[in-house]
């Protein structure tokens, strides 16, 4: 028994710092090492862009980096639970390209999102973001 649940504490330790490493590669705007965490057919979720492939994660990620080129995923605090793992961020950035259609404004985006990450086999198989859009576009101009 002690066996077993001392493996089950090794993998949500091995998970949690595998989204801690992919959010520095996020940070980054290193697609490859990014993408290196995901499964193949990893499903990725998002109020922005709906239920995605691995390919829709690539475009909905070279957007958000065009957009806030400089941006930055802060790890407020991770929660680990056997194959999952829920991930508290700050997002922030300055909004220097074009972002949900809104053209370039030089403001600062400052934004809390919330990632519940499912792993099989140490690899993502699925990527759900939760954040509240409409600060998002307020912060960016899009919306009063």
């Amino acid at each position: 028994m002690a066996i077993a649940q001392q493996q089950k504490a090794d993998i949500e330790t091995s998970n949690a710092n595998d989204f801690r490493a992919a959010m520095v590669a996020a940070s980054a705007r290193d697609h490859e090492r990014f993408e290196a965490h995901l499964r193949d057919d990893v499903t990725f979720i998002n109020p922005m862009v709906g239920t995605v492939d691995k390919a829709g994660f690539r475009a909905f990620h070279t957007a958000l980096w065009t957009g806030l080129p400089d941006i930055n995923y802060k790890v407020e605090r991770t929660v680990s639970e056997r194959n999952a793992v829920v991930g508290e961020c700050t997002v922030t950035g300055t909004h220097r390209g074009e972002l949900a259609g809104v053209a370039a404004t030089n403001k600062p985006v400052k934004v809390p999102v919330t990632f519940i990450v499912d792993y099989e086999n140490g690899k993502v198989k699925r990527w759900s973001s939760y954040l509240d859009t409409a600060t998002l576009l307020r912060q960016i101009g899009a919306m009063k």
